[in-house]
């Protein structure tokens, strides 16, 4: 069986994943297009890859450093 904190992390890596591999696609098609589509292509790409930087540092922010876990 797999424990909740196991699991929970194997779901969070799929997110990011599936992420990753959206922002390529969007860089694909805006090297494969022109006018509004490219521009399009490329700002949902750099929309999905700030929302990706925000939950990493979200993730960081709620893990507790060394020094907070040796106080305890």
């Amino acid at each position: 069986m797999i424990s909740m904190s196991r699991k929970y992390g194997y779901i969070e890596m799929t997110v990011k994943t599936i992420i990753v591999l959206v922002t390529l696609l969007q860089i694909i098609v805006a090297t494969q297009s022109e006018g509004i589509v490219k521009a399009l292509a490329e700002l949902s790409a750099f929309l999905i890859l700030v929302s990706l930087l925000l939950l990493a540092k979200a993730k960081r922010r709620n893990q507790p450093n060394e020094e907070q876990v040796f106080e305890h």
